[in-house]
């Protein structure tokens, strides 16, 4: 007898000590996971100093954060509890993902869209339809056709998937707002939510977006290409022929089954075509994620410059074959300066529905175009005033305005820089709210952004800056402060890649 409760509590000693060891062996077999599968970054290894040699006083919560992100057998255990509460609570234990009926997985951002709740004010449609003529202009004052592609979310063409608590109000969202707001302003607008949903009805049961991804499939990347290409109006090959027939995989890794379940292996479907591309790739091509991609095809006519996201990663064969050079660009903000140099024939800003805000976050790079200066404003309010130096090409400026209240329309914001001389040079600028610049996480309508050409500026001479603009019944200044370009050597120091996210 004494010899067994000798081995039973041997035995609980044992399973006492395993389980206290539980929680050092998850911190001493750190997770190797990146990240990519819940599209943010892990929380880097925390340092006691800072770089200043200061002591870092937000090291334990960063320490908490790290452990967090990084303990041991993390992705199982994620897993397990993501596949007991989708399994027997019904939910998703990611709050990134939702659950639709049928094995339907949607991205939870995009379901206002879905289900008609805008997220963009009025005022901050007008002024994305305002930043998207100004990006015409330019454009088209480089010889370019300017053509705008916005991808329907999965749950815009899909909504019928959706969870019975998520069904389409029918009012319209970010996407039917614009389009209206749009209709006026002579875009060449190529409508690929009314041309991918009408697909979607028509297929009868052929997917043309993955169930367990965020993105369209082959078949609606081929959709979608044709439709970019008929906005072009050339003609171009189809492939009718080689994409009557296709093969059938079960070999797709969906980006949303991957947030949700990270260590489940669960196979999305996608539709694979014989086609023999002709195109190929210029320079340095590592994949479809590189921020810049050029491609030639012998065949073809005609040059492309295509500022992207990831939809347009099925798309680019289907594009490349039908253009003899393209360049595919995904670097933010959009560097439409390519076009002071090279000539392209069409320049398509091509994203996605669920990022329609963004055409009001941040400005497309390029040298802002000259303006007449406005009378003396009637009233004057509040503004901020912020710089960056893009290396040697250009200043930005972008800030904030204090707004009337019953501004309701994007006008002209008119800056003007005067030297202490007198002299002055106006400019537009884009309604363009910097979020990330200004360290915000919302995205307001009272900003504005432009890029000033460093040729057009004097180093080290302050520069007064006002802001003015013609409000439906009065002038409105800002005396917004002072600027002064550096020295060229400064100027060299301070530049940064632009091809960067």
């Amino acid at each position: 007898m004494k010899a067994l409760k000798k081995a039973a509590y041997f035995a609980y000693s044992l399973l006492f000590f395993a389980a206290c060891a539980i929680p050092g062996a998850m911190l001493l077999l750190p997770s190797q996971e990146d990240g990519s599968a819940e599209k943010r970054q892990l929380a880097p290894v925390p340092s006691l100093m800072t770089e200043d040699g200061q002591f870092n006083t937000g090291f334990s919560s960063e320490c908490l954060a790290y452990v967090s992100d990084h303990f041991g057998f993390r992705s199982q255990l994620v897993t397990a509890d993501a596949a007991l509460k989708s399994t027997v609570l019904g939910y998703s234990a990611e709050p990134k993902v939702t659950i639709g009926q049928d094995g339907w997985l949607y991205y939870t951002q995009t379901l206002n869209d879905a289900t008609g709740v805008p997220t963009v004010s009025e005022l901050g449609i007008r002024n994305i339809v305002y930043n998207l003529r100004m990006s015409r202009d330019y454009v088209e004052s480089k010889g370019s056709e300017f053509i705008v592609a916005i991808v329907p979310n999965k749950a815009s063409v899909y909504p019928q998937y959706l969870p019975y608590n998520y069904q389409p109000s029918g009012v319209a969202g970010n996407y039917g707002n614009l389009e209206v707001a749009a209709a006026d302003a002579g875009l060449n607008w190529c409508d690929l939510h009314g041309i991918l949903q009408t697909a979607a009805a028509e297929r009868n049961g052929e997917l043309i977006y993955h169930k367990l991804d965020t993105h369209w499939n082959n078949t609606g990347a081929l959709i979608g290409s044709r439709a970019i290409l008929d906005s072009t109006g050339k003609e171009y090959n189809d492939f009718s022929a080689e994409t009557a027939e296709y093969r059938t995989t079960h070999e797709w890794e969906g980006d949303l089954q991957k947030m949700l379940f990270p260590d489940v292996e669960a196979p999305d479907e996608q539709h694979e075509y014989d086609i023999p591309f002709t195109y190929q790739y210029l320079g340095r091509f590592k994949d479809v994620d590189d921020l810049t991609i050029n491609t030639s095809c012998e065949t073809a006519q005609g040059s492309l410059l295509m500022f992207r996201d990831s939809f347009a990663r099925a798309a680019m064969p289907y594009l490349s074959e039908n253009f003899a050079a393209a360049r595919y660009c995904r670097a933010r903000p959009n560097p439409y300066y390519y076009l002071e140099n090279e000539t392209f024939d069409d320049v398509v800003m091509e994203i996605a529905e669920r990022n329609i805000a963004w055409l009001q976050k941040e400005a497309p790079m390029h040298a802002a175009p000259e303006a007449e200066p406005l009378p003396a404003p009637h009233a004057t309010r509040q503004g901020t005033l912020e710089t960056a130096q893009n290396g040697a090409m250009f200043l930005q400026l972008y800030g904030t305005l204090e707004l009337p209240d019953d501004l309701h329309t994007a006008c002209d914001y008119v800056v003007t820089l005067t030297a202490p001389d007198g002299t002055a040079q106006s400019y537009l600028a884009y309604h363009c709210y910097e979020a990330d610049l200004l360290g915000e996480e919302e995205i307001g309508d009272n900003g504005y952004s432009l890029y000033i050409p460093t040729e057009n500026l004097i180093p080290d001479t302050a520069y007064e800056v006002t802001l003015s603009f013609r409000a439906p019944k009065q002038i409105i200044g800002y005396q917004l402060g002072s600027v002064t370009l550096p020295s060229q050597t400064e100027n060299a120091a301070a530049g940064t890649d632009a091809e960067t996210e």
